[in-house]
């Protein structure tokens, strides 16, 4: 035997079996890879899958809280997102019978989800890639060698609406009536910067709004007073017919009709942006200070009264108006809310107590027309009409020495706005707070009507912040719409300057994050602050009047806007008003998206603020928008 031939035979065995093992080894390499691949895009696919599962739910929970047809609306937004979204590199598709609604109830720490539950306020969402999808399942790169040519895969997702804690902050300040003041009827000075352009107030509609019971129809009513020997002519100011009830239109053509005082008898010329002046203007006596008066109304309805010739010569002069008790008792009988016992020779009256000089002493005065309202006078009326410092004469100056209804009813709203001082207006649709009232009152009803298992709580700000209403303890729905209807039922209760007149932003804020941090606030909810405000603070940190956007009380306003954001709290602003300052009220919300402007400019068709519909819009979207979140 050959010993090398020997060796040789035994290497080349063992060449071959190396030779197979490697070529096993290596089929065996291959296969693992390829199944390994397969198996990455399988895994891959399913996390695709699951993504858009959670975009297309999350995006049909948003459209739970919409009116009209939300189950369309929430699987058209599903399908939209789901396709958004590629799997292995082709579409989703979506199968409508794979959206389910229905409702999320609280479990302990988490939500369960109950299909087809009412009220809908979650949604689940099923996606998949299998046979009755039209792309079919997911297509493997090498599994297909072994028969298998693709892998069905599934995903779900739950979302829902997540229930809020909502806390309304709404601005009470003096200006929240500035759009129904005779201040804003033409362009005007703004209390911040520059100029603003008028707004189409209601200043007529405050009036009629007042109760008549405040004010005496006809001339002075008094035991003494002689009625006008003839009715005044159409369209004129003189007092009325022989029982001293005005028989003139009262109002300037729309039928509305207020209270009424001495000759003061009806509103006169309608304040039409753009178009109205008050020189001429029907219901206004313009009775100039240390001046003769020559109005032909005032001469007319002293003649008519009964006052002879010597006596209307010294209530129509103004020698002696430089003293100011004179000026305004001689203001005061020319207006027939007084009647002048001057005891001349063949004066109007035959007795009291005057001494038959020219001058109106307060000792001569009789019949006057009582002061109905719990603050303010005649004689402070008088002096404001008076003034060169009014709002009034600031954006007009002929308002100056023209006495009549519309001067009277905006003494009110800008002299006496204090629920203490003229309560009566708590009823009066003072703009731009009256438009608030609705949009407030058209969000609870949505939100009511939709269920959406939101508690709200009320505060309010002038120079101080007060808290009006606690986050609701509901055990029951009927609880629940209960105190949500407390919201708009007590800021109907409130007015413009209902507590002060001044603007504390920062002490209204502090208010919602307290309570919104409170016992009564839900861990399970989102936290939602909604401030509505002109954004002008001028109080600060210390409940000190400091002026109107003065760095303290910007400072203030913004340092409690960004402790609520902190918190995790969002901030919505609503900028109202004739003269907003829309600057802030952007820097206050959390977002630039979060700020929403209601326009006073004169609606084209209506021809009031644009707001008044707006703000409706504004809170009806605030009412529905609901952060959403994924439970399952």
């Amino acid at each position: 035997m050959n010993p090398r031939r020997k060796t040789h035979h035994r290497r080349s065995r063992r060449a071959s079996v190396l030779t197979q093992t490697v070529i096993f080894g290596g089929a065996v390499g291959v296969g693992v890879a390829a199944l390994a691949i397969d198996t990455g895009l399988m895994f891959a696919s399913k996390q695709e899958l699951q993504n858009a599962a959670d975009a297309a739910a999350l995006a049909a929970a948003s459209q739970l809280g919409q009116l009209g047809e939300m189950a369309n609306l929430a699987t058209v937004e599903a399908s939209t997102y789901s396709e958004l979204n590629k799997v292995a590199g082709l579409n989703v598709d979506l199968i409508e019978s794979d959206v389910v609604f229905g409702h999320a109830v609280l479990n302990g720490e988490k939500f369960d989800f109950q299909p087809n539950e009412q009220p809908y306020d979650a949604v689940n969402v099923t996606l998949k890639r299998d046979n009755t999808v039209a792309d079919g399942p997911v297509s493997m790169i090498f599994a297909k060698t072994f028969g298998v040519d693709g892998a069905n895969i599934t995903a779900s997702a739950t979302a829902m609406l997540v229930p809020r804690d909502i806390d309304l902050v709404i601005d009470l300040s003096g200006s929240m009536n500035d759009d129904s003041e005779l201040r804003h009827y033409d362009d005007f000075a703004s209390e911040t910067s520059g100029t603003r352009p008028g707004v189409q107030i209601n200043l007529e509609d405050v009036w009629a709004a007042l109760p008549t019971g405040t004010g005496v129809n006809g001339i002075m009513n008094g035991a003494n007073a002689a009625a006008p020997s003839h009715p005044p002519s159409s369209g004129s100011n003189h007092p009325g017919n022989g029982s001293g009830q005005p028989s003139a239109a009262t109002g300037s053509g729309n039928g509305l009709s207020g209270p009424r005082f001495g000759w003061m008898t009806k509103f006169g010329n309608a304040v039409t942006l753009g178009q109205y002046t008050p020189v001429g203007d029907s219901g206004l006596y313009y009775i100039p200070r240390s001046s003769t008066c020559s109005d032909a109304d005032v001469i007319a309805n002293l003649t008519e009264s009964g006052y002879s010739s010597a006596e209307r010569t010294a209530l129509l002069s103004g020698q002696y108006d430089g003293d100011s008790t004179m000026w305004r008792n001689r203001v005061k009988v020319l207006l027939g809310l007084a009647a002048w016992k001057s005891k001349k020779s063949g004066g109007k009256y035959t007795g009291g107590s005057g001494d038959g000089d020219n001058q109106v002493d307060s000792n001569e005065l009789a019949n006057q027309a009582p002061w109905t309202f719990d603050g303010g006078s005649w004689n402070s009326w008088v002096d404001y009409v008076s003034s060169s410092t009014s709002q009034m004469k600031q954006t007009d100056g002929n308002f100056r020495y023209r006495f009549g209804i519309k001067t009277f009813a905006n003494y009110l709203l800008e002299q006496q706005s204090n629920n203490n001082s003229c309560p009566e207006l708590v009823d009066a649709p003072e703009q731009p707070l009256q438009s608030v009232k609705d949009a407030v009152q058209a969000m609870i009803d949505l939100i009511i009507s939709l269920e959406t298992q939101d508690y709200m709580a009320l505060e309010t700000f002038a120079q101080y912040g007060y808290h009006e209403l606690d986050l609701p303890d509901a055990d029951s729905s009927s609880e629940l719409v209960a105190a949500l209807q407390e919201i708009p039922e007590t800021l109907n209760a409130r007015q413009a300057g209902h507590y002060t007149s001044v603007t504390n932003i920062g002490a209204g804020l502090d208010f919602a994050i307290d309570e919104l941090t409170s016992s009564r606030a839900r861990e399970s909810a989102a936290k939602v602050v909604i401030l509505l405000t002109d954004g002008k603070p001028n109080t600060n940190s210390s409940n000190t009047y400091v002026g109107n956007d003065d760095p303290e009380a910007i400072e203030w306003c913004l340092d409690r806007a960004d402790q609520a954001k902190e918190m995790g709290m969002t901030v919505y602003t609503i900028g109202v008003g004739g003269d907003v300052n829309e600057d802030l009220c952007e820097q206050i919300a959390t977002t630039p998206e979060n700020y929403f402007f209601a326009d006073s400019n004169p609606d084209p068709v209506t021809g009031e603020p644009m707001y008044v519909q707006q703000l409706n819009e504004i809170f009806e979207t605030l009412g529905g928008k609901r952060p959403v979140r994924l439970i399952q």
